[in-house]
Protein backbone atom coordinates (compact mmCIF):
# COMPACT_ATOMS: atom_id res chain seq x y z
CA UNK A 1 0.00 0.00 0.00
CA UNK A 2 1.54 3.39 -1.33
CA UNK A 3 0.73 4.75 2.69
CA UNK A 4 2.94 8.23 2.08
CA UNK A 5 1.11 8.81 -0.86
CA UNK A 6 -2.42 8.63 0.33
CA UNK A 7 -1.23 10.50 3.85
CA UNK A 8 0.59 13.71 1.99
CA UNK A 9 -2.67 13.98 -0.47
CA UNK A 10 -4.87 13.80 2.43
CA UNK A 11 -3.13 17.11 3.73
CA UNK A 12 -3.65 18.85 0.75
CA UNK A 13 -7.15 17.92 0.74
CA UNK A 14 -7.32 18.56 4.52
CA UNK A 15 -6.00 21.91 4.34
CA UNK A 16 -7.85 23.05 1.61
CA UNK A 17 -11.36 22.00 3.51
CA UNK A 18 -9.81 24.28 6.57
CA UNK A 19 -11.26 27.41 5.85
CA UNK A 20 -14.34 26.49 4.90
CA UNK A 21 -14.61 24.38 8.63
CA UNK A 22 -17.23 27.06 9.83
CA UNK A 23 -19.60 26.96 7.62
CA UNK A 24 -20.41 23.27 8.37
CA UNK A 25 -19.82 24.15 12.52
CA UNK A 26 -20.42 27.40 12.76
CA UNK A 27 -19.12 26.77 16.86
CA UNK A 28 -15.66 26.27 15.45
CA UNK A 29 -13.10 29.37 15.84
CA UNK A 30 -12.09 31.19 12.44
CA UNK A 31 -8.89 32.40 14.58
CA UNK A 32 -6.42 30.80 16.53
CA UNK A 33 -2.99 32.86 17.94
CA UNK A 34 -3.44 35.59 15.82
CA UNK A 35 -3.67 32.88 12.83
CA UNK A 36 -6.98 32.85 10.49
CA UNK A 37 -7.85 29.35 9.37
CA UNK A 38 -6.25 29.78 6.13
CA UNK A 39 -2.75 30.46 7.54
CA UNK A 40 -3.03 27.32 9.72
CA UNK A 41 -4.34 25.26 6.51
CA UNK A 42 -0.70 26.67 4.72
CA UNK A 43 1.82 26.29 8.13
CA UNK A 44 0.30 22.44 8.21
CA UNK A 45 0.84 21.93 4.57
CA UNK A 46 4.54 22.88 5.33
CA UNK A 47 4.70 21.01 8.36
CA UNK A 48 3.92 18.18 6.30
CA UNK A 49 5.67 19.10 3.33
CA UNK A 50 8.84 18.74 5.49
CA UNK A 51 8.18 15.74 7.26
CA UNK A 52 7.38 13.66 3.73
CA UNK A 53 10.39 15.75 2.31
CA UNK A 54 12.79 13.57 4.67
CA UNK A 55 10.94 10.53 4.77
CA UNK A 56 11.42 10.42 1.04
CA UNK A 57 13.40 12.09 -0.07
CA UNK A 58 13.67 11.25 -3.75
CA UNK A 59 11.96 13.53 -6.46
CA UNK A 60 12.15 13.97 -10.45
CA UNK A 61 10.57 17.68 -9.61
CA UNK A 62 12.18 20.00 -12.49
CA UNK A 63 13.99 22.40 -9.20
CA UNK A 64 16.32 23.86 -10.96
CA UNK A 65 14.42 26.18 -12.72
CA UNK A 66 13.03 27.65 -9.32
CA UNK A 67 16.67 27.48 -7.20
CA UNK A 68 17.73 31.06 -8.02
CA UNK A 69 13.82 32.32 -7.05
CA UNK A 70 13.93 30.16 -3.76
CA UNK A 71 17.95 31.71 -2.90
CA UNK A 72 17.09 35.08 -3.96
CA UNK A 73 13.93 35.36 -1.44
CA UNK A 74 16.12 34.02 1.69
CA UNK A 75 19.03 35.94 0.59
CA UNK A 76 16.82 39.16 0.77
CA UNK A 77 15.73 38.90 4.05
CA UNK A 78 19.19 38.56 5.71
CA UNK A 79 18.85 42.46 4.96
CA UNK A 80 15.86 43.02 4.98
CA UNK A 81 14.71 40.51 7.89
CA UNK A 82 10.81 41.31 8.83
CA UNK A 83 8.25 38.93 10.22
CA UNK A 84 5.49 39.51 7.19
CA UNK A 85 8.74 39.12 4.88
CA UNK A 86 9.30 35.65 6.30
CA UNK A 87 5.67 34.44 5.95
CA UNK A 88 5.61 35.51 2.42
CA UNK A 89 8.58 33.70 1.26
CA UNK A 90 7.66 30.77 3.00
CA UNK A 91 4.11 31.16 1.13
CA UNK A 92 5.87 31.65 -1.93
CA UNK A 93 7.93 28.64 -2.11
CA UNK A 94 5.47 25.95 -0.34
CA UNK A 95 4.10 25.19 -3.18
CA UNK A 96 7.57 24.63 -4.95
CA UNK A 97 8.09 22.16 -2.05
CA UNK A 98 4.79 20.52 -2.57
CA UNK A 99 5.73 20.10 -5.96
CA UNK A 100 9.12 18.40 -4.79
CA UNK A 101 7.45 15.71 -2.78
CA UNK A 102 4.65 14.44 -4.89
CA UNK A 103 6.98 14.20 -7.50
CA UNK A 104 8.99 11.08 -5.37
CA UNK A 105 5.76 9.20 -4.73
CA UNK A 106 4.71 6.59 -7.60
CA UNK A 107 1.46 6.68 -9.54
CA UNK A 108 -0.79 3.74 -11.27
CA UNK A 109 -4.43 3.88 -11.65
CA UNK A 110 -5.11 2.84 -8.46
CA UNK A 111 -3.36 6.28 -7.10
CA UNK A 112 -5.03 8.65 -10.22
CA UNK A 113 -8.68 7.27 -9.43
CA UNK A 114 -8.37 7.70 -5.68
CA UNK A 115 -6.94 11.39 -6.69
CA UNK A 116 -10.08 12.09 -9.07
CA UNK A 117 -12.76 10.45 -6.93
CA UNK A 118 -11.79 12.73 -4.02
CA UNK A 119 -10.62 15.52 -5.64
CA UNK A 120 -14.45 15.60 -7.47
CA UNK A 121 -15.92 15.05 -4.42
CA UNK A 122 -14.52 18.24 -2.86
CA UNK A 123 -15.32 20.40 -5.71
CA UNK A 124 -18.80 19.30 -5.98
CA UNK A 125 -19.43 20.18 -2.27
CA UNK A 126 -18.00 23.78 -2.79
CA UNK A 127 -19.72 24.17 -5.30
CA UNK A 128 -22.97 22.84 -3.28
CA UNK A 129 -21.82 25.35 -0.30
CA UNK A 130 -21.68 28.24 -3.27
CA UNK A 131 -25.19 27.24 -4.75
CA UNK A 132 -26.18 27.29 -0.94
CA UNK A 133 -24.65 30.47 -0.32
CA UNK A 134 -26.46 32.13 -3.58
CA UNK A 135 -29.54 30.98 -2.85
CA UNK A 136 -30.51 30.29 0.58
CA UNK A 137 -30.46 34.01 2.29
CA UNK A 138 -29.58 32.68 5.56
CA UNK A 139 -26.41 30.54 4.32
CA UNK A 140 -23.60 32.52 3.86
CA UNK A 141 -19.64 31.26 3.62
CA UNK A 142 -16.62 33.20 3.00
CA UNK A 143 -13.63 32.71 -0.11
CA UNK A 144 -15.52 32.90 -2.88
CA UNK A 145 -13.31 34.88 -4.95
CA UNK A 146 -10.61 32.13 -4.18
CA UNK A 147 -13.03 28.98 -4.76
CA UNK A 148 -13.59 30.64 -7.96
CA UNK A 149 -9.58 30.90 -8.48
CA UNK A 150 -9.44 26.62 -7.25
CA UNK A 151 -12.32 25.60 -9.49
CA UNK A 152 -10.32 26.19 -12.49
CA UNK A 153 -8.20 23.10 -11.40
CA UNK A 154 -11.02 20.77 -11.27
CA UNK A 155 -12.63 22.07 -14.43
CA UNK A 156 -9.45 21.66 -16.37
CA UNK A 157 -8.92 17.94 -15.73
CA UNK A 158 -12.70 17.47 -16.12
CA UNK A 159 -12.27 19.34 -20.34
CA UNK A 160 -8.74 16.79 -20.47
CA UNK A 161 -11.31 13.73 -19.74
CA UNK A 162 -13.76 15.26 -22.42
CA UNK A 163 -11.53 15.55 -25.27
CA UNK A 164 -9.70 12.36 -24.30
CA UNK A 165 -12.70 10.29 -23.69
CA UNK A 166 -15.87 12.47 -25.49
CA UNK A 167 -18.13 11.57 -22.73
CA UNK A 168 -20.30 14.31 -22.23
CA UNK A 169 -20.85 13.75 -18.29
CA UNK A 170 -17.37 15.49 -17.98
CA UNK A 171 -18.24 18.28 -20.11
CA UNK A 172 -21.84 18.90 -17.92
CA UNK A 173 -19.35 18.59 -14.97
CA UNK A 174 -17.73 21.45 -16.48
CA UNK A 175 -20.85 23.37 -16.97
CA UNK A 176 -21.87 23.25 -13.50
CA UNK A 177 -18.59 24.48 -11.84
CA UNK A 178 -18.98 27.25 -14.64
CA UNK A 179 -21.83 28.59 -12.69
CA UNK A 180 -19.66 29.00 -9.70
CA UNK A 181 -17.47 32.15 -11.19
CA UNK A 182 -20.52 33.57 -13.61
CA UNK A 183 -23.11 33.93 -10.88
CA UNK A 184 -19.90 35.58 -9.12
CA UNK A 185 -19.27 37.18 -11.39
CA UNK A 186 -15.59 36.87 -11.03
CA UNK A 187 -14.20 37.83 -13.97
CA UNK A 188 -11.06 36.62 -14.47
CA UNK A 189 -12.36 33.51 -13.58
CA UNK A 190 -14.60 33.40 -16.52
CA UNK A 191 -11.75 34.13 -18.60
CA UNK A 192 -9.58 31.74 -17.57
CA UNK A 193 -12.40 28.92 -17.77
CA UNK A 194 -12.88 29.88 -21.52
CA UNK A 195 -9.13 29.28 -22.33
CA UNK A 196 -9.23 26.17 -20.42
CA UNK A 197 -11.76 25.19 -23.12
CA UNK A 198 -10.02 26.77 -26.07
CA UNK A 199 -6.44 26.08 -25.22
CA UNK A 200 -6.49 22.13 -23.49
CA UNK A 201 -3.38 20.60 -24.74
CA UNK A 202 -5.64 17.34 -24.42
CA UNK A 203 -7.50 19.03 -27.38
CA UNK A 204 -4.56 18.56 -30.31
CA UNK A 205 -6.44 18.42 -33.84
CA UNK A 206 -6.59 21.25 -35.71
CA UNK A 207 -9.80 21.71 -36.55
CA UNK A 208 -11.69 20.59 -33.46
CA UNK A 209 -9.40 23.56 -31.84
CA UNK A 210 -10.98 25.63 -34.33
CA UNK A 211 -14.64 24.49 -33.15
CA UNK A 212 -14.54 24.57 -29.70
CA UNK A 213 -12.43 27.96 -30.05
CA UNK A 214 -15.74 29.41 -31.97
CA UNK A 215 -17.93 28.20 -29.11
CA UNK A 216 -15.31 29.78 -26.04
CA UNK A 217 -15.78 32.74 -28.20
CA UNK A 218 -19.53 32.66 -27.91
CA UNK A 219 -19.25 31.70 -24.31
CA UNK A 220 -17.31 35.03 -23.77
CA UNK A 221 -19.76 37.27 -25.44
CA UNK A 222 -22.46 35.21 -23.58
CA UNK A 223 -20.86 36.27 -20.46
CA UNK A 224 -20.10 39.57 -21.23
CA UNK A 225 -23.23 41.25 -22.26
CA UNK A 226 -25.14 39.45 -19.18
CA UNK A 227 -26.94 41.80 -16.72
CA UNK A 228 -24.69 40.88 -14.04
CA UNK A 229 -21.49 41.02 -15.66
CA UNK A 230 -22.21 44.83 -17.20
CA UNK A 231 -22.95 45.73 -13.75
CA UNK A 232 -20.00 44.93 -12.13
CA UNK A 233 -17.99 45.84 -14.29
CA UNK A 234 -19.34 49.23 -16.23
CA UNK A 235 -19.71 51.77 -13.19
CA UNK A 236 -22.91 52.95 -15.72
CA UNK A 237 -24.10 49.62 -15.75
CA UNK A 238 -23.55 48.83 -19.41
CA UNK A 239 -20.51 48.66 -21.83
CA UNK A 240 -18.95 47.56 -24.95
CA UNK A 241 -16.18 45.39 -25.66
CA UNK A 242 -14.26 48.45 -26.78
CA UNK A 243 -14.82 49.73 -23.66
CA UNK A 244 -12.29 46.94 -21.74
CA UNK A 245 -8.18 47.81 -21.54
CA UNK A 246 -5.69 45.26 -20.55
CA UNK A 247 -4.00 47.57 -18.57
CA UNK A 248 -6.62 48.12 -15.88
CA UNK A 249 -4.24 51.07 -14.26
CA UNK A 250 -5.22 52.93 -16.80
CA UNK A 251 -8.33 55.41 -16.66
CA UNK A 252 -10.64 54.18 -19.43
CA UNK A 253 -14.46 54.87 -20.17
CA UNK A 254 -15.70 53.75 -16.73
CA UNK A 255 -14.46 50.30 -16.30
CA UNK A 256 -14.79 49.42 -12.56
CA UNK A 257 -11.84 47.38 -12.02
CA UNK A 258 -12.75 47.31 -8.02
CA UNK A 259 -10.45 50.00 -7.18
CA UNK A 260 -7.22 48.65 -8.41
CA UNK A 261 -6.81 51.62 -10.83
CA UNK A 262 -6.21 53.57 -7.59
CA UNK A 263 -3.79 51.53 -6.27
CA UNK A 264 -0.84 52.16 -8.73
CA UNK A 265 0.03 55.59 -8.50
CA UNK A 266 0.71 55.01 -4.18
CA UNK A 267 3.68 52.37 -5.83
CA UNK A 268 4.80 54.59 -8.45
CA UNK A 269 7.35 56.36 -6.34
CA UNK A 270 8.84 53.06 -4.83
CA UNK A 271 8.74 51.55 -8.52
CA UNK A 272 10.91 54.70 -9.19
CA UNK A 273 13.26 54.74 -6.32
CA UNK A 274 14.51 51.17 -6.35
CA UNK A 275 13.71 49.15 -10.03
CA UNK A 276 16.02 47.11 -9.94
CA UNK A 277 16.02 45.14 -6.72
CA UNK A 278 12.85 46.28 -5.35
CA UNK A 279 12.42 47.91 -2.03
CA UNK A 280 12.15 44.22 0.18
CA UNK A 281 9.79 41.21 1.31
CA UNK A 282 6.15 42.38 2.39
CA UNK A 283 6.96 46.12 1.63
CA UNK A 284 3.72 46.35 -0.73
CA UNK A 285 1.29 45.64 2.44
CA UNK A 286 3.03 48.85 4.19
CA UNK A 287 2.13 50.81 1.16
CA UNK A 288 -1.51 49.31 0.83
CA UNK A 289 -2.23 49.71 4.64
CA UNK A 290 -0.97 53.32 3.69
CA UNK A 291 -3.87 54.23 2.07
CA UNK A 292 -6.96 51.16 2.37
CA UNK A 293 -7.37 48.19 4.68
CA UNK A 294 -6.61 46.23 2.18
CA UNK A 295 -3.09 43.79 2.59
CA UNK A 296 -2.40 43.36 -0.48
CA UNK A 297 -2.58 44.93 -4.03
CA UNK A 298 -4.21 42.09 -6.20
CA UNK A 299 -1.53 41.61 -8.96
CA UNK A 300 1.62 39.50 -8.23
CA UNK A 301 3.50 41.33 -11.29
CA UNK A 302 3.08 44.30 -9.56
CA UNK A 303 4.09 42.77 -5.75
CA UNK A 304 6.61 40.93 -7.06
CA UNK A 305 8.12 43.63 -9.21
CA UNK A 306 7.82 46.65 -6.13
CA UNK A 307 9.25 43.75 -3.26
CA UNK A 308 11.80 42.60 -5.33
CA UNK A 309 12.43 44.76 -8.38
CA UNK A 310 13.01 43.65 -11.66
CA UNK A 311 15.60 40.86 -10.90
CA UNK A 312 13.16 38.99 -8.74
CA UNK A 313 10.44 39.42 -11.35
CA UNK A 314 12.56 38.15 -14.20
CA UNK A 315 13.74 35.12 -11.84
CA UNK A 316 10.23 33.98 -10.97
CA UNK A 317 9.53 34.32 -15.08
CA UNK A 318 12.49 32.02 -15.77
CA UNK A 319 10.93 29.35 -13.20
CA UNK A 320 7.79 28.74 -14.88
CA UNK A 321 9.02 29.35 -18.41
CA UNK A 322 11.30 26.59 -17.71
CA UNK A 323 8.82 24.46 -16.14
CA UNK A 324 6.43 25.13 -18.72
CA UNK A 325 8.62 23.66 -21.18
CA UNK A 326 10.09 20.50 -18.98
CA UNK A 327 6.56 20.06 -18.63
CA UNK A 328 5.42 20.43 -22.58
CA UNK A 329 8.09 18.34 -23.21
CA UNK A 330 6.94 15.27 -21.16
CA UNK A 331 3.45 15.91 -22.46
CA UNK A 332 5.16 14.85 -26.00
CA UNK A 333 6.51 12.16 -24.50
CA UNK A 334 3.70 10.52 -23.18
CA UNK A 335 1.49 11.49 -26.26
CA UNK A 336 3.53 9.31 -28.63
CA UNK A 337 3.77 6.53 -25.94
CA UNK A 338 0.16 6.36 -25.62
CA UNK A 339 0.08 6.74 -21.80
CA UNK A 340 -3.30 8.35 -21.23
CA UNK A 341 -2.71 8.99 -17.52
CA UNK A 342 0.12 11.07 -18.24
CA UNK A 343 -1.03 13.06 -21.01
CA UNK A 344 -4.40 13.79 -19.35
CA UNK A 345 -1.85 15.33 -16.38
CA UNK A 346 0.32 16.71 -18.48
CA UNK A 347 -1.64 18.39 -20.65
CA UNK A 348 -3.87 19.89 -17.78
CA UNK A 349 -0.70 21.12 -16.24
CA UNK A 350 0.07 22.95 -19.10
CA UNK A 351 -3.16 25.03 -19.47
CA UNK A 352 -3.04 25.63 -16.21
CA UNK A 353 0.39 27.39 -16.51
CA UNK A 354 -1.52 29.99 -18.59
CA UNK A 355 -4.65 30.21 -15.74
CA UNK A 356 -1.76 30.77 -13.12
CA UNK A 357 -0.48 33.44 -14.81
CA UNK A 358 -3.48 35.40 -16.11
CA UNK A 359 -4.65 35.15 -11.98
CA UNK A 360 -1.43 36.49 -10.73
CA UNK A 361 -2.11 39.77 -12.93
CA UNK A 362 -5.78 40.34 -10.82
CA UNK A 363 -4.98 38.52 -7.60
CA UNK A 364 -2.34 37.07 -4.92
CA UNK A 365 -2.41 33.55 -6.26
CA UNK A 366 1.04 33.35 -5.48
CA UNK A 367 0.09 33.73 -1.82
CA UNK A 368 -3.32 31.47 -2.06
CA UNK A 369 -1.13 28.24 -1.54
CA UNK A 370 -3.99 26.02 -0.59
CA UNK A 371 -6.37 26.95 -3.15
CA UNK A 372 -4.88 26.64 -6.40
CA UNK A 373 -0.77 26.55 -6.17
CA UNK A 374 -0.12 23.79 -4.06
CA UNK A 375 -2.66 21.73 -6.24
CA UNK A 376 -1.17 22.97 -9.64
CA UNK A 377 2.68 22.03 -7.78
CA UNK A 378 1.71 18.69 -7.42
CA UNK A 379 0.85 18.17 -10.76
CA UNK A 380 3.72 19.07 -12.37
CA UNK A 381 5.30 16.71 -9.70
CA UNK A 382 2.93 13.74 -10.95
CA UNK A 383 3.94 14.98 -14.20
CA UNK A 384 7.68 14.10 -13.53
CA UNK A 385 7.06 10.76 -11.45
CA UNK A 386 7.90 7.56 -11.84
CA UNK A 387 5.27 5.53 -12.91
CA UNK A 388 4.33 2.70 -10.16
CA UNK A 389 4.99 -0.04 -12.74
CA UNK A 390 9.08 1.33 -11.85
CA UNK A 391 9.25 1.35 -8.31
Amino acid sequence: MNRDFYGFYTWIFVTLALPYVPVVLPFFPSRFAGFNLTGWAWITMLMVCIYYFFKKPDSEFPVKYWIPWVIYLFVYLLFEMSFFGVQLSLQYVLPVFVGIVASGFRYGKEEFHWLFKRFMVLSFLMFVMFMLDYFVESFHTAHWATSSIFITIPAAVLIGLYFMTKKIKFLLFYGALFLVPFLNVTRMALLVFVVIFIAHFANYRILSKATYSVLGVLMLLAVFYSKEFQEKTFYEGEGALTDLSINYYEDSNGVNTSGRRGFYRHFEKGLRQSPVWGNGPRADYYVMRSFTGLNDAHNDYLSVRYNYGYVGLALLLYAFGGSFLSVYRRYRYYKREKEAYGVLIASTTLVLFFAFMMFMYTDNILKYTIFFPNIFFAMIGMVFAKPKEAS
